[in-house]
């Protein structure tokens, strides 16, 4: 790559709008850029933090029970709506 793009870590505007692949594949490498305009620094471009790992989903019947204890409804919903509509 020509330019500052290619030793420096910081980029001018227009050579990150000339070259945004090359500053792109440089950041994946875990290099964080500078972006420059009038020879103000305006922005970091740096790698992405790696995303919390999903949670599973909570176990709703033992949550209700372990707070309404036995008056727990023990009928699914999906029956009850079945019943409510005569399907039942």
């Amino acid at each position: 790559m020509p330019g500052k793009l290619s030793g420096m870590n910081t980029v001018t505007v227009r050579e990150l709008q000339k070259n945004l692949k090359g500053a792109l594949l440089r950041v994946e490498r875990g290099a964080t850029l500078r972006v420059t305009r009038r020879r103000k620094v305006v922005a970091e471009i740096g790698p992405a933090r790696p995303s919390a790992a999903t949670k599973g989903w909570p176990d709703l019947r033992a949550r209700a029970e372990s707070v309404l204890g036995k008056r727990v409804l023990r009928t699914e919903a999906a029956d009850e709506v079945l019943a409510g509509r005569g399907d039942r």
